[in-house]
């Protein structure tokens, strides 16, 4: 039922949630940061490269999941691009899509 529904997402509304959610951008651009050192010094050794793979892994399929609970919860108006935040919302699910999901 609808309320079943709503009782599943409401963690989405939560500074929990959104403390989680930038507790996962901080720790991905750390990771992006090792990932461009290495690469720059030419030391990405195989146990570095397997676990940069698999962070980018975890982190994509995160921030995913992330964008359809906030979908569900706040429905497809709040990616329009007619305030800040809503064009904020489309440049993350862009970033999401394109950058993690497609490429």
């Amino acid at each position: 039922s609808r309320s079943n529904s709503n009782n599943m997402f409401a963690g989405v509304r939560t500074w929990q949630f959104e403390s989680v959610c930038s507790t996962f951008i901080l720790l991905n651009c750390i990771t992006i940061g090792i990932q461009s050192h290495e690469e720059a010094a030419g030391s990405l050794g195989p146990g570095v490269y397997t676990f940069l793979f698999v962070s980018e892994h975890v982190f994509t399929a995160f921030f995913l999941a992330e964008m359809v609970l906030r979908l569900n919860v706040y429905g497809w108006r709040v990616y329009l691009p007619t305030s800040t935040e809503g064009r904020s919302n489309l440049l993350d699910a862009f970033l999401v899509i394109f950058t993690g999901v497609l490429i």
